[in-house]
């Protein structure tokens, strides 16, 4: 079965080839896009750009994506989000950082957290750190980004509604297109690939159970997933809340940040506490 979506991916990638001039692989170094770098750079020889956004904190969750790319020799590009947005959303919090593609853009989604104690240099500031992040606008030469996403896959915000882009979509007219060849793909699979093609597994993030990798509860070293304080972010009766930061009170951000409105169809999620349409 593996060998049938193998077969098929590559025909997608080599679609991708011909079709278009200047590809870059979208890969945070997890599981699923080190199958998909493997095969379009490593098997199919293709030495197409990497784009890798990180966060400039804790470097000790890159490690592992740091010894990859050297040992693959990888040609990796980074530059600042264009706009940042939160989501308080399903009793999680996340912050979004949404990088400019041509006349588009695409996004990342990390999950915060509550460290259990607040000590200097180990957590971020959900408002300093995170939401006001520098921002630029930058030329954009690609004209695709390839995507590691399975067609299963959700973010807590989306309301568990599974990923719905096809092989290809353009999200605004002059943007970039976005492929996204290992959409048949389930997590057996990606274990199975990596077993098969001797693919390092970054043992710091996931383990193995029943023949897929199944990230560990241990936050420390997923990039995904960071220590922050955000409680001037949330909403609440008070007018201010101590911050840990500065070791003093400070005003309560809630009413100054911008309220989306969800269409009926969306799921009901808490603010708060509150149960909204």
């Amino acid at each position: 079965m593996l060998e049938e979506k193998i077969k098929e991916t590559k025909e997608i990638i080599e679609a991708i080839r011909r079709n278009y001039k200047n590809p870059i692989i979208y890969s945070g170094m997890g599981k699923d896009s080190l199958c998909l770098v493997h095969l379009c750079n490593r098997d199919m020889k293709l030495n197409w750009p990497i784009m890798f956004h990180r966060d400039p904190y804790f470097p000790i969750k890159y490690r592992f994506a740091n010894k990859v790319i050297e040992e693959w020799n990888l040609v990796c590009w980074d530059y600042p989000a264009s706009r940042t947005s939160v989501f308080y959303l399903h009793d999680t919090f996340e912050v979004c950082r949404h990088y400019q593609a041509l006349a588009g853009e695409m996004a990342l989604v990390a999950l915060l957290y509550r460290p259990e104690s607040f000590v200097e240099g180990e957590y971020l500031c959900a408002l300093k750190d995170i939401y006001e992040q520098p921002l630029g606008v930058r030329a954009y030469p690609w004209d695709v980004g390839i995507q590691a996403h399975k067609k299963t896959e959700c973010k807590p915000h989306s309301g568990g509604k599974p990923n719905k882009l096809l092989w290809v979509a353009k999200h605004f007219i002059g943007g970039a297109d976005w492929m996204q060849p290992l959409r048949e793909w389930t997590e057996e699979d990606v274990y199975q690939y990596h077993i098969e093609n001797n693919i390092p597994i970054n043992t710091d993030v996931y383990e193995i159970k029943e023949d897929k990798l199944v990230p560990k509860d241990d936050p420390t070293y997923n990039p995904d997933r960071r220590p922050a304080c955000f409680d001037c972010m949330l909403p609440g009766k008070e007018p201010a809340v101590f911050c840990p930061k500065m070791g003093c009170l400070t005003n309560r951000l809630w009413d100054q940040l911008v309220k989306i409105a969800m269409p009926p169809d969306f799921p009901k999620y808490h603010l708060g506490g509150e149960e909204n349409g």
